[in-house]
């Protein structure tokens, strides 16, 4: 497959040897991704992942990094989107463990259930953050505002989906931003999830959170746990770089 002008290669993550092309005109890879991929609950059972609208495979490619015992299938509605993902899959050698579904998610777990397809262990999706009325940034690309904005998939479908595919007590988790919490909750409940786990995540100490890590498990008993905040760089406005704490999350967390 011949590279793109509009590729860039860049690293994922620290000291992992794991890279990625990215397009400059579509969704480009950030903390909430690799943060999505280390905070979810995975352990020695879980075998098998559905990642919901994967993009350029960079979250489903740093989360295979976890465990060789996993596998993952990767669903992506754009077929620009898919070509790179496929791109970055061959690159990383991992054909045999991320299996690309090109789809839309809506129509897709309708078949897929259907035809009785093996439930999941673990779902995870970094989903449109904003609502389709959002006002809507001059200038953006088709293909990232597909992948920003409900415009194909909103939250309350990914829930909605999701509770026919995966496993009783299995792991649904997605980083959203906080305003969109008491519209994950409500979706969360009305589709028979718990939310268990909440990280707000927080740019400085002094400053409001940005993003919220939401864990939710599929049938199982009530009680919401909020754990202690991340914050990303220190109280010192001047200085960019990420704390301790984070950059170790930069690296994939190995199920022991």
């Amino acid at each position: 497959m011949k590279i793109k002008n509009t590729w860039v290669k860049n690293s994922l993550g620290y000291d992992n040897n794991i890279y990625i092309y990215q397009d400059k005109k579509m969704f480009n890879y950030s903390v909430d991704t690799i943060l999505l991929a280390n905070l979810t609950s995975l352990n020695r059972k879980t075998k098998r992942i559905l990642e919901i609208g994967t993009n350029n495979c960079a979250l489903s490619i740093f989360l295979s990094q976890r465990s060789k015992n996993i596998k993952i299938d990767a669903i992506e509605i754009q077929k620009e989107a898919i070509e790179l993902a496929k791109y970055n899959i061959e690159m990383n050698k991992l054909e045999n463990r991320i299996n690309l579904i090109h789809n839309d998610f809506n129509n897709w777990w309708k078949i897929y259930t259907k035809n009785q397809g093996k439930k999941y262990d673990v779902i995870i999706c970094n989903p449109p953050f904003y609502r389709k009325e959002t006002k809507i940034k001059k200038n953006i690309s088709k293909s990232l505002l597909q992948a920003t904005h409900e415009i194909s998939l909103t939250i309350d479908q990914i829930i909605e989906g999701s509770s026919k595919i995966i496993n009783q007590k299995g792991y649904l988790s997605m980083i959203i931003p906080p305003e969109r919490l008491v519209d994950c909750f409500v979706s969360l409940r009305k589709y028979c999830f718990e939310p268990k786990r909440i990280i707000m995540i927080h740019p400085r100490v002094k400053q409001k959170a940005i993003l919220a890590f939401v864990e939710a498990r599929f049938q199982t008993g009530w009680g919401t746990h909020f754990e202690p905040n991340l914050y990303l760089h220190p109280d010192d406005e001047s200085k960019h770089e990420y704390l301790e704490e984070i950059i170790r999350l930069y690296k994939p967390i190995k199920i022991k």
